[in-house]
């Protein structure tokens, strides 16, 4: 870990004095909470404590050249990482490209930082889409162009990317926003391919709506994604290998300002959550509700709890189990 802190401090150095004449910003936030769960301790732990932080460095080259290095560490390992660098080109108004790890286009929630989320983690869905390989970073070719309301008169945001995790891994994934006064409307579509032993393809589609006012926000977000994984599994066992998942979320969020001399606000939420591993099984599925509360010390200061409440059931069982139910308590801090 002191390694790659030194490494990284020294690369800051190095920025700061090669690029004296442009202009270069640091950004991030730190974390440390409580994690009670649900569940028998003779099979894990039932509390846990954490923490986790970001530092991410912006370099304005000039008016058509930025630059973005970003770097993580968490108390699940206790190591520094190197999660993101990021090279992007203003070419045109309406179409600008991004070269390095990256953020695949897909999804409302994982295309957004977590740390501007509502909720301290992301959804079942998001969370299960990522490890279906429809989310989560990778070296990537992007042309984009995010909408601007300076440019009003072009309602959109899109963004198309090609990447590549390996010699046997590829994909295209594609995201399309329209922007109507406070709400968005978004469609995503995503193919990844496979090659090897067991070649296999895939495909992911999702939508999204936000409405997004002063003191109130809330989405409506839908995938029905390909299980690569679980396809190989069945084809091996002669069986049918398409298989889909399937996922809903509703949000809802409103901030009440008390402008007290501590507390500037309290803005509670509610998370309502489906997810069907196979679309076609019914009876295994899980439904989870998040209710909580962020209390506002500052705009960028706040306490989040969050009461992550799981019920899963699957065809060998008729009553739902709460098990890897949980309950948060974090402090965040943004700069």
């Amino acid at each position: 870990m002191f390694k790659s802190v030194t490494l990284f401090i020294v690369f800051l150095l190095l920025s700061s004095n090669s690029v004296l004449s442009q202009k270069i910003s640091f950004s991030g936030w730190g974390a440390a909470g409580f994690i009670f769960y649900d569940r028998e301790i003779l099979n894990d732990y039932t509390q846990e404590v954490y923490y986790r932080g970001k530092l991410q460095a912006d370099i304005e080259i000039n008016k058509k050249l930025e630059a973005q290095f970003d770097m993580r560490g968490n108390s699940v390992d206790n190591t520094i990482t190197f999660r993101e660098f990021t090279a992007k080109f203003n070419y045109m108004d309406y179409l600008r490209f991004k070269f390095g790890n990256t953020k695949k286009p897909f999804g409302y929630e994982l295309v957004e930082n977590q740390e501007d989320l509502y909720t301290v983690r992301r959804s079942i869905t998001s969370r299960q889409s990522a490890l279906l390989g429809y989310g989560g970073r990778a070296v990537s070719l992007m042309a984009y162009y995010n909408y601007s309301k300076k440019r009003s008169e072009f309602p959109y945001s899109y963004a198309l990317s090609v990447f590549k995790d390996n010699s046997l891994n590829f994909g295209v994934g594609t995201r399309f926003g329209y922007h109507s006064g406070d709400f968005v409307f978004s469609a995503n579509y995503l193919y990844q391919s496979r090659g090897g032993e067991e070649p296999i393809n895939g495909s992911g589609f999702g939508a999204d709506v936000t409405f997004d006012i002063k003191d109130f926000f809330s989405s409506f977000e839908i995938m029905y994604l390909q299980d690569i994984d679980e396809g190989v599994r069945r084809r091996l066992q002669s069986r049918e290998e398409k298989v889909f998942a399937f996922g809903v979320k509703l949000e809802g969020t409103y901030e009440f300002d008390l402008d007290a001399e501590v507390i500037k606000s309290i803005e509670p939420l509610i998370l309502v959550n489906y997810f069907q591993p196979d679309s076609k099984l019914t009876e295994e599925h899980l439904i989870q509700s998040i209710v909580g509360v962020n209390v506002y010390f500052h705009k960028k200061v706040r306490a989040r709890l969050d009461a992550d409440i799981r019920l899963s059931k699957d065809e060998y069982n008729k009553d739902y189990s709460t098990d890897d139910s949980r309950f948060y308590i974090e402090l965040q801090v943004r700069f």
